[in-house]
This record gives structure tokens, C-alpha cells and sequence, in this order.
């Protein structure tokens, strides 16, 4: 038969692990909370990455708007992209963790194009400086400008939040 030393001392580790056991359940909880319920940068404070041969630079909102007010514009600031070079743009999580559009503007309408991505389906996108022409024997359209969109959720004037469209421009040809 065991001790009462020993009984005491078994006794004692169980409840040591228990304490722990539960320790351990709680701060995961605490955390989990704390992570879900973190607060998300505001989507004026979110920047978008711009990087070419000329340089790189960072690309915050151009409009940011709440649905059914006019939209304020900011200026639209510049990176040079050759013909034959590309553009390439780091999204954040921030505006990838849902929905996006990226549209790439040409000097001939006919070769622009709108990207749809879904959340996760992309981090990053490549634009060239320039695509091949609509018509035959026409000059390549060069790239002029670049917008992603993305609807966003911000604070209103009452410091609420609210569904905002936001967009990011980069103009890529000096005039």
C-alpha cells in the first residue's frame, strides 16, 4: 500500500497538471477573443505596394466613399512603367482577405481590362507596360493608369462603422 508521503505527492502533481491544463485552455481563449476581435486599419491608413524598373513606391486611396455620397479625390501619384517593362503591385491583406478589382487603363480604350479576385485568390498582380495591339498594324496601347477597388468597412463622421468604396490609383506615364 502507497504512503500517505506518496499519496499526497500524486495527489499534488494531479492538481499541478489540472491548474495547468486549465491555465492553458483559458489564455487560449483570451487570445482567440483578442485575435478575432483585433481592430482592422482603416481603409485610408492602407497602403498598396508599386514597384518598377524606375522605382517603387507606396499608393494610398485615391477616392474613398460611402455609398450614395460624392466621392472626395486625392491626387494620383506617379511611377513611370516603360513599354516594355511591368508594373507590379503587392496587395496587403487588408483589401485581399475580401474581394478586389484591379483595372488597368491603356491610351486605347479598346485594350483596357477589369481582373475580378476573389479573398486569397491573389496577393500580388503584374501589369504590363504595354499589350499588343487591337488592330491590326496599330501602334501597342501603353499602360496610363492603374486602379484596384475594394469595399471596405471604415468610420463614418459619428466614428461608426460603414461600407466604403475604396480606390487606389497610380498613374504610370509622366505627362
Amino acid at each position: 500500500m502507497a504512503s500517505r508521503k506518496t499519496k499526497r505527492k500524486n495527489l499534488i502533481q494531479i492538481l499541478s497538471l489540472i491548474v495547468a491544463v486549465l491555465l492553458v485552455v483559458i489564455l487560449s481563449v483570451v487570445f482567440q477573443q483578442w485575435w478575432n476581435n483585433r481592430p482592422e486599419p482603416l481603409p485610408q491608413e492602407i497602403s498598396i505596394s508599386a514597384s518598377s524598373p524606375a522605382g517603387e513606391i507606396e499608393v494610398f486611396p485615391f477616392s474613398l466613399c460611402e455609398p450614395g455620397v460624392e466621392c472626395e479625390e486625392n491626387e494620383v501619384p506617379t511611377l513611370e512603367v516603360g513599354a516594355d517593362e511591368e508594373l507590379h503591385l503587392t496587395i496587403p491583406e487588408a483589401i485581399h482577405d475580401h474581394d478586389w478589382y484591379l483595372l488597368t487603363i491603356y491610351d486605347d480604350p479598346a485594350a483596357n481590362d477589369e481582373f475580378y479576385h476573389t479573398s486569397y485568390d491573389a496577393t500580388e498582380a503584374t501589369v504590363p507596360g504595354s499589350v499588343d495591339p487591337t488592330e491590326e498594324g496599330a501602334e501597342r496601347p501603353r499602360l496610363v493608369v492603374v486602379e484596384v477597388s475594394a469595399v471596405m468597412i471604415g468610420e463614418d463622421e459619428n466614428g461608426e462603422e460603414s461600407p466604403y468604396t475604396v480606390t487606389w490609383s497610380l498613374s504610370t506615364m509622366n505627362e
